[in-house]
């Protein structure tokens, strides 16, 4: 029996009378949290200190707690106009300040990267763990509940899709099942959000016998949207590296953030102006790589994505027509797909194809009329009965292929003209900008039954179908990003040296995992060699580092801005000359003295000429993309104040003492900085801080509009 609620706090007091005053309960990564129940929750959590709260989830969704006041003129406007009236979680802002009630507790195994540094509580209370291994831990937790936002049929009124969270659901929901049957109190809560978009597949679509609790308020919130950040010549160069290793009639799994869009970008330039690209790769000398790894070809036959995460990158390579390869959940016709037996075009051959690979019976049976429809290769409208094959339009056949008149009526009058319930994506969540929802929401039924939301553990592992996965994951490219790599070809993507947690490991172990295992498949490893700190430019490739996320034994292929490592199969000293030669050139004498110290190289060992030249400036002389190739959230005028603020945020306190100097003495006051001046509330200075701030912004918008401050 399902309850139905129009109110948050009535559900949550139902749910609190039925498990008790000790609530564990897990919610999805991301997008599909429902919030309005977990304040709910909060809200009597806070009024009662006899109620244990336990959250289970990761990537909490919030607007940033702003603090400095050039920070919230800007940002308040632009977060106002992209997340509308979204819900922020009550819990978040107690957490940001570590005053959550001591009888409310949040656990999370993926962080806002960045947000949490040095905040003791959230330390304390993250899990690390593979995104493949969440719903063991949560099970370990022993939740009672397990609740998410879905949406609502248009057609059906007792039919639901989970939507942006397929990735655990099912899992969690068998467990409670499972547990309610020994005796214990459970509850399956669905938030209903019409504002999701209604995703198909037989993963993503339940029935709302599923869940114990529906609450559907009629009022629904925004979706959380991620803005979209500028693309600088470092992504744009590892976008165009990371391209070069994608194969055709592959399949594609990328990360989150700048790199992934910066990869999408390469591509389709690569596909669009094949021509420029290759010449551009010439200049670079990477086709030696691209000829053992990858290629430099448009795609033909396309690619097909298999991704925990479902974002903006996979929109843009849809609409350019590289995601375009389907594949088929059935191994025999996908192994003759894989083999070009059979194309997706049906042809009459394909009959004694299929019973030369025993997929089918000469003689045809019931099963096998249902495989012939489920993927398209007989019409829809064929029934079986009695051994006997009906036509749409009443007559009768053998179903006897042995028999060539039977077989020439059976081609004839049943074979339809191409395969369908093939699956161009395969995606756990979804997360991104409003464009990416507005697409979903904006795709035809047809289209968006070739996007298969299903659960983390098909998408991060091979536990689905080992042998099916292997065929779909053909050419596999695992792209991930990190934050260093050490020489010897260690990864570190998730925490700093002194266990600081900056994001979680999410699903990056599980996707170089895959890559070791399928045949002819690769992990990719995007990492930026440098990063601006306030003490000036810092290298992230490192000697070594205590807690790498991807061990140096399952070291492949890395990526920078100045080139590939090949590091498969090598020994250590072939990769660490590999990785120097991606090093930005102001880091490497120092790693290469260090290696030599260890004994790794050889004492007389140099580093090529060719190599030496790696800095910033000469990046420029083969500068390509723009700073948001798949728009912006921001305005014009907008886009020039964040680049202002980015500078600022990033330099030292000498420097920012300098430029207030220069900044003072600058006597040029153009008409066109007054639009800046408004927008940051400046043009009329209240305060002293206020008239020194309005004279620095007036000196570096002077500074940007002769050369973008970088």
């Amino acid at each position: 029996m399902t309850d139905y609620f129009t109110h948050h706090e009535t559900a949550a007091k139902k749910i609190i009378q039925h498990i008790g005053k000790s609530i564990v309960i897990g919610v999805p990564l991301g997008l599909g949290k429902p919030v309005g129940l977990l304040n709910a929750l909060y809200q009597l959590a806070c009024d009662d200190s006899s109620i244990q709260l336990t959250i289970l989830t990761g990537l909490t969704l919030a607007r940033p707690t702003l603090h400095n006041p050039l920070e919230k003129t800007f940002l308040k406007p632009i977060l106002d106009r992209l997340l509308q009236n979204y819900e922020d979680p009550l819990y978040e802002k107690a957490r940001v300040l570590q005053q959550l009630p001591r009888n409310i507790k949040v656990i999370e195994f993926f962080l806002s990267p960045g947000k949490f540094l040095n905040n003791a509580y959230v330390q304390q209370n993250f899990i690390s763990s593979n995104y493949s291994n969440v719903i063991r831990d949560v099970i370990n937790l022993s939740i009672n509940v397990f609740a998410q936002q879905v949406a609502p049929s248009a057609n059906e009124k007792d039919l639901y899709s989970l939507s942006s969270n397929t990735d655990v659901f099912h899992s969690a929901k068998d467990y409670l099942i499972e547990s309610a049957k020994q005796g214990k109190k459970t509850a399956i809560v669905a938030e209903v959000n019409a504002n999701l978009p209604f995703m198909m597949g037989e993963m993503a679509e339940v029935k709302s016998s599923v869940f114990t609790d529906i609450i559907d308020t009629k009022k629904y919130p925004a979706l959380f949207s991620m803005p979209r950040e500028a693309l600088g010549v470092q992504d744009h160069y590892i976008g165009l590296y990371t391209s070069c290793l994608i194969k055709d009639d592959g399949c594609l799994q990328v990360g989150i953030g700048n790199l992934s869009l910066a990869l999408a970008n390469a591509l389709i330039f690569r596909h669009q102006k094949n021509d420029d690209y290759k010449r551009l790769l010439k200049k670079l000398n990477v086709n030696n790589v691209v000829l053992k790894a990858g290629d430099d070809n448009p795609f033909i036959e396309g690619l097909y994505a298999s991704t925990e995460m479902l974002s903006d990158e996979y929109m843009q390579l849809l609409q350019a027509g590289i995601l375009k390869k389907r594949v088929y959940d059935h191994v025999g016709l996908q192994q003759l797909l894989n083999s070009k037996k059979i194309s997706e075009t049906i042809t009459p051959d394909i009959l004694d194809t299929l019973i030369d690979y025993q997929i089918i019976h000469s003689i045809l049976t019931i099963d096998d009329v249902i495989f012939l429809k489920k993927f398209g290769i007989f019409k829809d409208d064929i029934q079986f009965e009695n051994n006997q094959l009906i036509l749409g339009n009443g007559e009768s056949a053998s179903s006897d292929l042995s028999n060539t008149e039977s077989k020439n009526k059976i081609i004839k009058d049943c074979l339809a003209k191409n395969l369908i319930s093939g699956k161009i994506i395969h995606a756990g969540f979804f997360l991104g900008s409003i464009d990416l929802y507005h697409q979903l929401h904006q795709l035809s039924q047809k289209e968006l039954q070739k996007i298969e939301m299903v659960s983390i553990a098909r998408t991060n592992t091979l536990l689905f179908s080992p042998e099916l996965l292997s065929l779909q994951r053909k050419r596999a490219r695992f792209v991930n990003s990190s934050l260093m790599v050490t020489l010897l070809g260690g990864i570190v993507s998730d925490s700093l040296m002194n266990y600081q947690e900056v994001s979680g490991v999410g699903g990056q172990y599980d996707f170089v995992s895959q890559a070791n295992q399928l045949q002819g498949a690769y992990s990719i490893i995007n990492c930026r060699s440098t990063r601006k700190t306030k003490a000036g430019i810092k290298s992230n490739i490192v000697w070594d580092y205590p807690n790498a996320t991807i061990s140096r034994y399952l070291r492949d292929i890395i990526v920078t801005e100045y080139g590939i490592a090949d590091c498969r199969s090598k020994t250590d000293e072939e990769v660490i000359k590999a990785i120097l030669n991606i090093t930005d050139s102001r880091f490497q004498m120092n790693l290469l003295n260090k290696a030599k110290k260890s004994g790794k190289l050889s004492i007389d060992y140099q580093i090529p000429a060719l190599f030496r030249h790696n800095f910033p400036e000469n990046l420029k002389e083969h500068n390509f993309g723009t700073l948001y190739p798949f728009g912006s959230d921001l305005t014009v005028d907008e886009e020039t104040l964040a680049r202002i603020l980015l500078f600022l945020k990033n330099c030292s306190r000498l420097k920012l003492l300098t430029l207030m100097i220069s900044a003072f003495f600058f006597s040029k006051r153009d008409a066109g900085f007054d639009k800046f001046l408004v927008r940051m509330n400046l043009k009329h200075p209240k305060t002293t801080q206020d008239y020194l701030y309005q004279k620095l912004f007036i000196y570096l918008i002077a500074t940007d509009q002769k050369n973008k401050i970088q």
